[in-house]
């Protein structure tokens, strides 16, 4: 019974000097530590690579931004420009009959408006988006990049639309038309922007867009004739023009850096 007993106990034994025996073979070939920590430091460390060139930096930018032109919807240049001109002969036609002081808040409002819908309708792309949750620049890159393709068409659209406006019968100069829709586009696309990353829903985004316009938009002489007109007159002279900014550039930065976990909750609510 006893010697039994003693065969696993010489087994295991035997495997235990077979293990010994293989180990300082193999010991005899792995290079010392000093040696592995001098080739660790020979090697160039992936966070020590040189910074890229600003021409680099550039043509990236310029690739991404190409990139998200053939992504965003068709629809977004064609509704720019269709709003401009809407603004431009809105505006015109209020001037001609004889409210020059309210056609200003008219074309701001026409361009913000438009602003809302070609910011809604970029950002409304859930099925290609899902793709850049998998790639290396990630949701806020590309949200970044196509925010700033749609800003910048809004803005070239209401460039153009604010010189025919001041040429044809606009009451202010061309830098004064421009600062009445450009201060207030950072609120409203902001609006836009958070409200569309985080439902997903282009009808709310919109809404909530929308929305943002009237209490956007500067009253300027409506103010006199007091009721509605008058208390949004208080309530922007109490906030400022700069404040507005600033919260839409808040705003549009928080849709950035909070795309990637929006896009995540959208998908695990699916």
């Amino acid at each position: 019974m006893s010697v039994e007993a003693d065969r696993p106990e010489a087994a295991g034994a035997a495997v235990k000097e077979a293990l010994r025996r293989q180990e300082r073979v193999l010991a005899a070939e792995v290079p010392s530590f000093a040696r592995i920590a001098a080739r660790i430091e020979e090697e160039p460390s992936t966070f020590e690579a040189p910074a890229w060139s600003a021409r680099k930096s550039a043509r990236l930018a310029a690739s991404l931004a190409a990139a998200q032109v053939r992504v965003i919807p068709r629809a977004v240049l064609p509704a720019a420009l269709v709003v401009a001109a809407a603004a431009t002969v809105a505006a015109c036609f209020v001037a001609s009959v004889g409210a020059a002081g309210e056609a200003a808040w008219w074309f701001s409002a026409f361009l913000l408006l438009g602003a809302a819908i070609t910011v809604t309708a970029a950002l409304s792309t859930d099925a290609v988006d899902a793709l850049a949750l998998a790639m290396p620049l990630g949701p806020q890159t590309v949200l970044l990049a196509r925010l700033a393709v749609v800003l910048g068409v809004d803005a070239l659209a209401g460039l153009a639309a604010s010189a025919a406006f001041a040429c044809w019968g606009a009451p202010l100069d061309f830098g004064a038309v421009v600062s009445s829709w450009l201060a207030p586009l950072a609120a409203v696309a902001g609006v836009s922007a958070f409200a569309s990353v985080w439902t997903g829903s282009p009808w709310a985004a919109g809404i909530a867009g929308a929305a943002t316009v009237p209490l956007a938009v500067p009253v300027g002489r409506a103010a006199a004739d007091g009721g509605f007109a008058a208390a949004l007159a208080g309530l922007q002279s109490a906030i400022g023009p700069e404040v507005a900014v600033v919260a839409g550039c808040a705003l549009l930065a928080a849709a950035v850096a909070t795309a990637r976990r929006a896009a995540l909750a959208r998908l695990e609510s699916a």
